[in-house]
């Protein structure tokens, strides 16, 4: 098992999109989790689509409108504007566009990376995009003048054929008419805030109520150059994908079978993307210029547990037993984050 940087599937003045697979990554098809990465250029739009598997979209920077329409044939569209720090949930089918408009005319990226639950995938530990416009539409190929009363052949051949672009596309002016609504984000957007040095935040259904039905929360994790966090785990058992947003650092996974054999044991560098299975432990130690990590854990009210240092499950169990088990020295009890053992 290993960290690894997304392909780059789709770059042009429009932006890029990058995607991690199960079949560079097999750990993503064995724990059904997957990763994009999506990148505007101002008046950069992703074309209309749905997706194969329920995700979130976290803002690493900039600002933009998002428009989704909830699967349903009565269901509006929902439109609302994402900044750096929001979470949008996303259900498997709902059809979504991702704008960057350019707002303040300042000339900057919008980045979203994406985090699925591909248990159910078309591709297990890959995301799937079905579009409804460009090259690569879903409509493409069929026959509109059968079903659209009043199209003509020509207007039929045009309909879904004149839009060359691949799922990015470059807009030569503003779009009028797209006003986000404020009371659109209800539900399907939450804004994670700052995340404080040496804490990890997590947004789970309490905080965003669609994260609820989709079984999934996201974790933002920032630790200061050198600091280290504590070994954690999910004792319920839900795997988690890490995507390292900035900085570096130095991963280890432990082996769900314990021992000093490990599954992970390298620097991971911004950009890249690795998996703790269900049960494993992980411990993070930032590099010499800190890191920044977002992660997707397949469980919609985790609880993410430290098993060493202060506050953790060591320190809530009985000292002497914790030092039998160890058979260590009380004082290495407690520098561990254990209860003094001494008489």
């Amino acid at each position: 098992m290993s960290a690894k940087a997304g392909k780059v599937l789709v770059q042009s003045d429009a932006g890029s999109y990058a995607a991690w697979s199960g079949a560079d990554q097999p750990e993503l098809a064995v724990e059904g989790l997957g990763c994009g990465l999506l990148v505007l250029s101002p008046l950069g739009i992703a074309m209309p689509h749905y997706a194969d598997s329920p995700k979130f979209g976290y803002v690493l920077g900039g600002s933009g409108v998002v428009g989704v329409i909830p699967v349903g044939g009565d269901a509006a569209e929902r439109v609302v504007r994402v900044e750096t720090g929001d979470v949008i949930a996303v259900r498997t089918g709902d059809i979504s566009w991702w704008y960057n408009d350019d707002a303040d005319g300042a000339g900057a990226d919008l980045s979203i990376v994406f985090m699925g639950d591909t248990a159910r995938a078309v591709s297990q530990g890959d995301i799937s995009y079905f579009f409804l416009a460009g090259g690569n539409s879903v409509l493409r190929g069929l026959d509109a003048a059968a079903w659209a009363p009043g199209v003509t052949a020509d207007q039929a051949a045009a309909a879904f054929r004149s839009q060359p672009a691949v799922l990015l596309t470059k807009l030569s002016q503003k779009l009028p008419g797209v006003c986000p609504r404020e009371q659109d984000r209800k539900d399907i957007v939450a804004n994670a805030g700052q995340v404080a040095a040496g804490t990890v935040k997590t947004v789970t259904a309490a905080d965003l109520q669609a994260l609820g039905s989709l079984g999934i929360s996201a974790a933002l994790g920032r630790l200061d150059p050198g600091a280290a966090r504590a070994p954690w785990v999910v004792r319920e058992g839900a795997a988690q994908a890490v995507y390292v947003a900035r900085g570096s650092a130095r991963v280890q996974v432990s082996s769900v079978g314990g021992g000093e054999t490990l599954l992970l044991d390298e620097e991971v560098a911004a950009g890249s993307l690795f998996v703790v299975p269900r049960f494993a432990v992980a411990f993070v130690a930032a590099g010499a210029g800190g890191v920044e990590w977002v992660s997707l854990i397949k469980s919609a009210r985790p609880a993410v547990e430290h098993l060493a240092g202060k506050g953790s499950v060591l320190a809530g169990m009985t000292a002497q037993v914790v030092q039998a088990s160890l058979n260590v020295p009380p004082e290495l009890v407690e520098l561990l984050g254990g209860r003094s053992a001494a008489p």
